[in-house]
C-alpha cells in the first residue's frame, strides 16, 4: 500500500518504520523547514516549538526496549553506537532487599538509557534508510481527501500549499495538537470523542553533564533517582554521552513555586533535595540547558465509537490518541506498541474499509485505557496530596484495601515480589491490574506495611523549599542595567 504519514516525529517514525518492515511505500509529511540535526549535538540544540515535549526528560520503557529488540534490533544498535547503554532493573534493587533472587523473567525488564533528543536522531536515520521511505519537510497538511464514491473513505491530504497527496491510507501522527477533528468535520464525518482529565502537574526540567566518572549521587530506579514529596515530585533521568535531566514537578497554580523557572530558584530547590543535591553539587556537573516549563497537561483518550461511523483509512497513533502525564514515561513506549500494532492490522485485515478502522478502534481501547485509568488515579492522590500541604491541612489517608501507587512502592523495599509487579507495571510488561486489583498484591502490600512504612526517601518538606528559593533569590545578583 502507499502510506502517508502526517508528522515525523517519534511516533511517525515509528509507525513509518513498522509499516516499512512490512512492505509499504510510506511517506512522511513534516512541516518544519529547513535541514533536520545530523549530530547528537546539534539534535540537542534542535529548537523545536511544535514539539515541546522534547527538551524535557524521557524514559524508555522496557515494552519499547523489547519491540526493538524483538522488531527494530538496528534502532537498538544505532541507539547504544550514539553514546546510549542498556540497563536492567533487577541489577538495581533496593538495598532492603537483601536475598533478591534473579528470574529469568527479570531479563526483559531492560531499559535503553538516553536522550529523548538522540533518540529521535537514530530512529530518524535508520527509519530513511528504509526501502521506501520518504520525508517531505515543509508540507504542511490543512485537510483530509474523501474518496468521490464514498464520502467515508480517506484517500489523502490537502496541503496549504494547495497541492495534494494521494494515498490508500493515511496516519495521523501530529501528536496531542492534532487537527484531527476539524479535518473530519469539513468532510462531515464525526469527530473522535474526546475524554479528558487534567493531569493536574506542571514540569521544569534541565540537562546536565556530568562532570564525575562515577555517577555523584544514589539511583534509587535504576535509570535514575527520584521521589514524590508533600508539594513536588523531583526526578532524574540518566542520558547518553555522560548526561543527565532533572524534572521538577508542582501545581500548576501553586504560585509559589512557580519560581521554579529561574535557574536559581531551580537549583536552590534540588540542593534542597538530598536525593538529588550531589548530582548539581560544585565540580560534579554543569547545567547544558535553559529550565523548561511545559503546562497543559491531560490525561486523554480520543476514540471514535467502536459501533458509530468509522473513517475508512485514517488512523491516529500515540499522542494523537491518547496521552497521559509524562511523569510515567509511557508516551513513546504506547506510541511504539500502537504503531506496531497498526502494522500488524494492516497484515490480518488488508481491505481498506470501515470494520478495519472498527477493529483499530477496539485494539487501541485495549492497550490505551488500562494505562489512562492508572495515570489519572495516581495524579488524583498526588494532587490532592499537594493541595492538602498548599493548605496547610493534613493529607487524607487511601480507603482501607485500596493500593496506590505511593503504598506499593513503599512496600517494594520489603517484599521483592511487590518489587517485581511494581516494576513490570512501570515498565509496561504487566497491565496496572495485575499490581492495583490482585489480591495477593494487596495481601503483600499489606504485610509488608504492617510494621509501619519505611522511612522517607531524602526530600525537603514545602517549608524547606521555600525557604531555599527564598534564600537563592536573595543571594542572586540583579541582570546588569541595559
Amino acid at each position: 500500500m502507499k502510506i502517508i504519514i502526517v508528522g515525523s516525529s517519534v511516533v511517525g517514525l515509528a509507525t513509518a518504520l513498522a509499516l516499512a518492515d512490512q512492505g509499504h511505500q510510506v511517506e512522511l509529511l513534516e512541516r518544519v523547514t529547513g535541514p533536520l540535526p545530523d549530530t547528537v549535538d546539534e539534535a540537542a540544540a534542535w529548537q523545536r516549538p511544535t514539539v515541546p515535549q522534547s527538551v524535557h526528560s524521557h524514559a524508555f520503557a522496557s515494552l519499547l526496549c523489547n519491540l526493538l529488540r524483538d522488531r527494530a534490533p538496528d534502532v537498538h544498535q544505532g541507539l547504544l553506537a550514539a553514546g546510549g547503554r542498556e540497563i536492567n532493573l533487577a541489577d538495581h534493587v533496593p538495598p532492603t532487599l537483601e536475598n533478591f533472587q534473579r528470574q529469568p523473567a527479570d531479563d526483559d525488564l531492560r531499559m535503553v538509557v538516553t536522550r529523548r533528543s538522540t533518540f529521535e536522531l537514530v530512529l530518524r536515520q535508520r527509519t530513511l534508510s528504509r526501502p521506501g521511505v520518504t520525508l517531505s519537510t515543509g508540507a504542511t497538511v490543512r485537510g483530509l481527501l474523501a474518496a468521490e464514491d464514498d464520502p467515508h473513505r480517506v484517500v489523502g491530504v490537502r496541503l496549504a500549499d494547495g497541492n495534494v497527496r494521494r494515498a490508500d491510507i493515511v496516519v495521523d501522527a501530529t501528536g496531542r495538537r492534532s487537527a484531527i477533528g476539524t479535518w473530519l468535520a469539513e468532510l462531515g464525518l464525526p469527530a473522535p470523542a474526546t475524554d479528558s482529565e487534567s493531569a493536574r502537574i506542571v514540569y521544569y526540567t534541565r540537562h546536565y553533564r556530568m562532570l564525575t566518572d562515577r555517577p555523584p549521587g544514589p539511583l534509587n530506579r535504576g535509570f535514575g533517582a527520584g521521589g514524590t514529596w508533600d508539594s513536588y515530585t523531583a526526578v532524574l533521568f540518566l542520558g547518553d554521552n555522560r548526561t543527565f535531566s532533572i524534572s521538577l514537578g508542582v501545581l500548576p497554580d501553586d504560585t509559589e513555586l512557580k519560581r521554579l523557572r529561574e535557574p536559581a530558584a531551580f537549583t536552590a530547590a534540588l540542593r534542597a533535595t538530598p536525593l538529588l543535591a550531589g548530582w548539581v553539587a560544585p565540580g560534579n556537573s554543569e547545567p547544558i540547558s535553559p529550565v523548561y516549563a511545559m503546562g497543559g497537561l491531560d490525561n486523554e483518550i480520543r476514540l471514535p465509537e467502536v459501533d458509530g461511523p468509522q473513517a475508512a483509512g485514517l488512523f491516529s497513533v500515540g499522542d494523537a490518541v491518547c496521552t497521559t502525564n509524562p511523569a510515567y514515561g509511557r508516551g513513546i513506549s504506547l506510541g511504539f506498541a500502537h504503531a506496531f500494532q497498526l502494522a500488524d492490522l494492516l497484515a490480518e485485515h488488508p481491505k481498506v474499509d470501515e470494520e478495519q478502522s472498527r477493529e483499530f478502534v477496539r485494539r487501541t481501547g485495549r492497550l490505551m485505557r488500562p494505562w489512562l485509568e492508572e495515570a489519572r488515579a495516581n495524579d488524583r492522590a498526588r494532587a490532592a496530596l499537594w493541595e492538602a500541604a498548599a493548605a496547610g491541612r493534613p493529607p487524607q489517608r487511601p480507603p482501607a484495601g485500596i493500593v496506590t501507587f505511593g503504598l506499593a512502592v513503599a512496600a517494594s523495599t520489603r517484599d521483592a515480589e511487590v518489587w517485581r509487579r511494581v516494576a513490570n507495571v512501570m515498565m509496561m510488561l504487566r497491565p496496572p491490574a495485575t499490581l492495583y486489583a490482585d489480591d495477593d498484591s494487596r495481601a503483600r502490600i499489606g504485610r509488608a506495611l504492617a510494621g509501619g512504612p519505611p522511612p522517607q526517601l531524602p526530600g525537603a518538606s514545602r517549608q524547606q523549599l521555600l525557604a531555599a528559593i527564598d534564600a537563592a533569590e536573595r543571594t542572586t545578583e540583579p541582570a546588569a542595567a541595559g
